[in-house]
């Protein structure tokens, strides 16, 4: 995930980012994961992990879950060793089109479009 500490404003955040991004990482291809996973592994109720969340990141919990699966898609289509249906599944998105969509919204390009322009660039 992309620098979550960055976001921190106090120490207290940066622990409780850190800790976070930590489960998001090492459950990112299960795509059961979800608030309720978080809130239960982070040993908070739902409500109070959604509020700190919201708070430290301005994003609600499912947000921050989908777009740190995005930002680690992309990083995979950047290495180019996986498929992207691959990349899809291993980013815990069982629909490929969900996955398109998602990624679309998130960076303005589908995931085909992405690796094409990285082959590009790299190219030149």
């Amino acid at each position: 995930m992309a620098k979550l500490k960055s976001i921190a404003h106090t120490k207290a955040d940066e622990i409780f980012l850190e800790k976070l991004n930590e489960i998001i990482l090492q459950n990112i291809s299960n795509s059961d994961l979800d608030v309720d996973m978080l809130a239960e592994q982070m040993n908070m109720s739902r409500p109070t992990l959604y509020r700190k969340i919201k708070a430290v990141s301005d994003l609600t919990p499912n947000d921050l879950i989908r777009t740190c699966r995005l930002k680690k898609a992309a990083k995979s289509i950047e290495e180019g060793e996986l498929s992207l249906n691959e990349i899809a599944e291993n980013v815990g998105f069982n629909s490929q089109s969900h996955f398109s969509r998602s990624f679309s919204k998130q960076f303005g390009s589908t995931p085909s479009d992405y690796l094409n322009n990285i082959k590009n660039k790299s190219s030149v």
